[in-house]
Formats: C-alpha cells, sequence, structure tokens
C-alpha cells in the first residue's frame, strides 16, 4: 500500500506542467556572409511563435515559425549591371517566414529553476527578395530549405508555474542563392514567453 502511494505521488510530481505549451517571442537577427552583403544592417523587426508537446520530462517536438525583416538604403552610386551601369539610390528588403518542425531536448527536469534545452528545427522558409534600382525592383519570393538549431532557456514563474521566461540563440541557414546573395546565414536572439496550456 505504501509503494503503490509513493508510485502515485511519483507520477503525480513528474507531471510538472502540462505537456502542450505555446510560445511567443521577440526577435532580433544579424546578418552573415553574403547576406550581410546585401543588408549589413540588424535587423529588429522580428518575432517568432511556436507550438510543442513534451513526449517525456525532457523530450519535445513541435513546429515554429515567424517572421524576420531585413532592410538597407544604399546612398546613390553607379552599379554594373547587365544592360548597363545604372546610377540610382538603391533599397534592398529580404522578409523571411520560416515554417520548421522542431525537437528540443532539455537538460534538466521540469521542476528546476533554470530549465536549459537545445533544439533543431528543420523545414522551409518562404523569402522575399526585393531589390529597387530607383522605380525599378527586381523580385523574388521562393521556398528553401532551412535548419535552425537553437540553444535556450526556460525559467518558470514559480515551481509549477505554467508561465515561463524564454530566451534563445539560434543559427539559421537556407539554401537560397539569388543575385549577390550565395546563401542564408544569419545569427538570432530571441526574448519572450512560453505558457504551457491545460
Amino acid at each position: 500500500m505504501i509503494i503503490a502511494g509513493c508510485l502515485v505521488m511519483q507520477a503525480a510530481s513528474a507531471q510538472v506542467r502540462p505537456p502542450l505549451s505555446f510560445n511567443i517571442n521577440y526577435s532580433i537577427a544579424q546578418p552573415f556572409g553574403s547576406v550581410k552583403d546585401y543588408s549589413d544592417k540588424t535587423s529588429f523587426r522580428g518575432w517568432q511563435a511556436g507550438l510543442q508537446y513534451m513526449i517525456s520530462d525532457q523530450i519535445g517536438v513541435g513546429i515554429k515559425s515567424g517572421f524576420q525583416d531585413f532592410y538597407e538604403r544604399a546612398p546613390r552610386a553607379v552599379y554594373p549591371t547587365k544592360g548597363g551601369d545604372i546610377s540610382a539610390v538603391q533599397t534592398r528588403t529580404l522578409q523571411v517566414i520560416p515554417a520548421l518542425a522542431t525537437v528540443q531536448y532539455q537538460f534538466t527536469k521540469p521542476d528546476a529553476i533554470v530549465i536549459p534545452y537545445a533544439s533543431l528545427g528543420i523545414g522551409a522558409a518562404n523569402m522575399n527578395y526585393e531589390k529597387y534600382w530607383g522605380e525599378f525592383v527586381d523580385k523574388d519570393n521562393s521556398w528553401h530549405f532551412m535548419v535552425s538549431p537553437e540553444l535556450g532557456i526556460n525559467i518558470p514563474f514559480g515551481k509549477a508555474s505554467p508561465l515561463l521566461f524564454n530566451a534563445s540563440i539560434e543559427y539559421n541557414y537556407a539554401s537560397y542563392k539569388l543575385a549577390e546573395i550565395t546563401n542564408f546565414s544569419t545569427l538570432q536572439g530571441n526574448i519572450g514567453l512560453r505558457w504551457h496550456i491545460n
């Protein structure tokens, strides 16, 4: 009887919070490589959201998406093109919308004060490329493979609280090649909240 009671209490304590959770974050991204050549400004215009289901105390699977906007306005200059040189003020934009499946491993049990984790997202991203040469524009809108490893922490607002503070850093890579961009590569910081849903 005592053993059975202990097992019941152990099972109850293992379920610290509901397995299904939703997160929403503010995102900042720094471009690298050829993306930095296209738009070298840090993007402060981004967000991220996702759903996750914990299949055990430490392993979760889910989906995530978001939005990041890269923008740069270059001063008037003479740019070489296939049709000849063009003197123009160049405005460059790239909007990215990922759609990724995720798997996450948490390095501690769910009742820890701080819950560090590693995550991997694999899927595709919609790339919306627009380069304005004065009144003329080069455009491309297409989907490309994306992979996104991530390291982060969740900090519960109380031992069994369904609400957690979330912060993470992730590297995003997409096989995107167009004009001066040979691949998409960014380092992204996220900060926000995770809510476990009953």
